[in-house]
């Protein structure tokens, strides 16, 4: 299948690096997100060992799986050969991106379960996602973006990371919060709690996209993001793709999220402080 994407020119990549978010129209042909739609049927179908169910049932579904591109064929071609690697390229200005993870999500009509507001930082230096829609999604319904604060220079942390033990977190908060690594609170001063911005929305500038099917995000790790339930009456499925650079590395925190990688059979040998290195993350040349 075709991997040509129209040129990104030099003033959306400087605005990517200044709000920490851009919407490509029409990025991926319908080809890209058919194959990408039957992926993620596949793979509800066929669990991989991280695959998460966010929701109770009587609420609609949200469903995720990450690195499943390892046993469904569609996501592995995706991934590899649609014109993700090349954006990546061009977005983070380099000739070779690595492709640090594949994931997706999927939240059926009903779906309550926000995507709480958060950042990835257990990989530090060049890193983005690119976040592909496979089905209309409104901005009421779109993933979000605090314009700007990839420039904060700060790591944030859920509050529960801060407040200690406290009751069970929803499925969904729980899993962000496991995901952002072992945190020690004797050196809280690196790190600062997630604002509440969705209690206090009017005080940040928020950026989002209406979104047809082919229209892609692509935004800088360290932007604060987050998403709504689904009240629409049709499913809304997201295939994603996070790339880094050959300078980036493992954060200290990260560490317990390779030793989970571990535990589950994948092949990983990453050090912390070190590049992202090894089979689990190939490395890819576009053209850009």
């Amino acid at each position: 299948m075709p991997n040509d994407t129209s040129p990104i020119d030099e003033a959306m990549i400087e605005t990517l690096d200044r709000d920490g978010a851009i919407c490509l129209r029409g990025a991926f042909g319908p080809e890209w997100v058919d194959l990408a739609a039957e992926g993620i049927r596949r793979n509800i179908e066929s669990p991989g060992a991280l695959f998460q169910s966010f929701s109770p049932n009587d609420k609609g579904a949200f469903y995720s799986d990450i690195w499943s591109r390892r046993h469904i064929s569609q996501l592995e071609t995706f991934a590899l050969e649609s014109p993700s690697a090349a954006i990546a390229a061009r977005c983070l200005r380099t000739p070779t991106v690595r492709l640090l993870q594949d994931t997706w999500f999927y939240k059926s009509p009903g779906t309550q379960a926000r995507t709480p507001w958060h950042h990835d930082n257990v990989v530090l230096g060049p890193f983005c996602s690119i976040w592909v829609a496979l089905d209309p999604i409104p901005r009421e319904a779109a993933l979000e973006f605090v314009r700007g604060s990839h420039r904060w220079n700060k790591l944030f942390m859920p509050a529960n990371f801060f407040e200690g033990e406290q009751e069970a977190l929803p499925a969904v908060e729980e899993f962000y919060a496991r995901y952002h690594g072992e945190f020690d609170i004797s050196a809280s001063d690196t790190f600062s709690r997630v604002p509440d911005i969705q209690g206090h929305r009017a005080e940040y500038d928020i950026l989002s996209w209406d979104m047809e099917p082919g229209d892609c995000l692509v935004f800088h790790a360290r932007t604060l993001h987050g998403s709504p339930g689904n009240t629409l009456d049709h499913d809304t499925r997201r295939m994603v793709t996070r790339w880094v650079d050959e300078t980036a590395v493992l954060a200290p925190h990260g560490r317990t999220v390779v030793d989970r990688l571990v535990a589950e059979g994948f092949e990983v040998d990453l050090a912390v402080g070190a590049p992202i290195r090894g089979n689990l993350f190939p490395v890819l040349s576009p053209r850009a």
